[in-house]
């Protein structure tokens, strides 16, 4: 694993995500500061590990083996290499890159033709 890159933190993201609730991408990415960034990576962990727990039943498949593969040794170091950014513009850049990279892993969870607003239409709610 490259010490450069961040993927676990993304690929948690994007589990959490299976089901089309980009939240935590979203809470992520509209962090102003590293002491809010890290708030709710802490949300996130813990809803992630609840997940890791008791995964459920409709999880797709893809969702699941990558739920299994997060090395949680890799996701504590990258926890700690965004601890040590001192720069605001560093940080955001950062963030973009991590909430990117979890939007494109989840987009491999997305049916295709298939969404909440269209499913909601089609049964006549709004």
């Amino acid at each position: 694993m490259q010490e450069d890159r961040f993927v676990q933190i993304p690929n948690m993201l994007a589990v959490l995500a299976h089901d089309g609730d980009y939240s935590y991408i979203d809470r992520v990415a509209n962090s102003q500061s590293k002491p809010l960034v890290l708030h709710y990576l802490r949300e996130a962990l813990r809803d992630f590990n609840s997940l890791k727990r008791n995964p459920p039943q409709e999880m797709k498949r893809e969702a699941t083996e990558l739920l299994q593969e997060i090395d949680h040794d890799y996701l504590e170091k990258e926890l700690d290499r965004i601890m040590v950014i001192d720069d605001a513009r560093k940080l955001r850049e950062v963030v973009s890159y991590i909430c990117a990279k979890a939007l494109a892993r989840a987009s491999g969870f997305v049916e295709e033709g298939k969404n909440v607003n269209s499913e909601s239409r089609a049964k006549g709610e709004s």
